[in-house]
């Protein structure tokens, strides 16, 4: 009888062990499943290089790989191309590149020939529009300046107690074309710089909302735009295409047309000397 008992205690034991063995397989999966679901909105999948290329090459499945990265850096290198996007590149016996490069980078569509399409306006990222921006020749690059680099615009305005003052109104936006010439014409030269070394107008890539607020901020501003270029892959802020919050108060409200006076005066911000 006591061996019937032990026995009925010792199966009910192994039926109890079993039950939590497959609660924890179950908690431990659904945390695997939740840590997985916050990292793919946070990381992109990327074209990235398996080999070396030299100009002229045309991509096909051996050249590329997958490469998985955050999103905020892949937001930094531009515009690149997606890993779903892989099979647009390998078509047709392989978009061509117009520059060499190098095992492990990744891809941008700058780099590709016929990048954006029949359209340059494909070229624009997702929720993007693009804009001109018109400034002095003297304060052109010259042949510094390519389609595909960053600048940061710049602008003068008044300040309190009757003085003017130079703000960096915007950082790290993305330059599609300079002088009305852009990457697609300049794809086929040896140098990739644009020919042009005195140019009044260039159009950059920012945010419809952006948008809006430049053409406030121009109706306050003293004089044209001021250009400054970013290293190549490297950037002034961590929030690029954004304006200075030093300049919500005039990026938001444009001066009337033909109204007489001062532009707005910026106010300063508590404890900043400037950006």
């Amino acid at each position: 009888m006591a061996e019937s008992v032990q026995g009925i205690q010792n199966k009910w034991l192994l039926i109890i062990a079993v039950v939590l063995g497959l609660v924890v397989v179950f908690l431990y999966n659904a945390h695997i499943h939740a840590i997985r679901s916050e990292l793919e909105g946070k990381t992109v999948a990327v074209v990235q290089l398996a080999k070396d290329l030299p100009a002229g090459e045309r991509i096909t499945a051996r050249h590329i790989k997958k490469a998985v990265i955050p999103k905020d850096n892949a937001e930094a290198y531009g515009k690149i191309v997606p890993w779903k996007h892989r099979d647009y590149l390998t078509a047709h016996g392989g978009k061509p590149i117009h520059r060499a490069l190098r095992k492990d980078q990744y891809l941008l569509y700058d780099y590709i020939d016929d990048a954006g399409g029949d359209r340059a306006s494909q070229k624009l990222g997702d929720g993007m529009v693009a804009i001109p921006v018109e400034f002095d020749r003297n304060q052109s690059l010259g042949d510094m300046l390519a389609p595909g680099d960053t600048v940061n615009l710049k602008g003068v305005f008044a300040s309190p107690g009757g003085t003017y003052r130079t703000y960096r109104i915007l950082s790290d936006v993305r330059v599609m074309n300079i002088g009305g010439v852009g990457a697609a014409d300049d794809a086929g030269r040896t140098n990739s710089r644009i020919r042009t070394r005195n140019y009044r107008q260039i159009t950059i890539e920012v945010t419809p909302d952006v948008s809006l607020k430049l053409s406030n901020l121009k109706t306050h501003m003293i004089g044209d735009f001021q250009l400054e270029i970013n290293q190549a892959g490297a950037g002034m802020t961590s929030q690029p295409g954004q304006i200075n919050p030093e300049l919500n108060l005039p990026a938001n409200q444009a001066k009337p047309a033909g109204r007489m006076g001062t532009p707005m005066t910026v106010p300063p911000r508590s404890g900043t000397t400037g950006r």
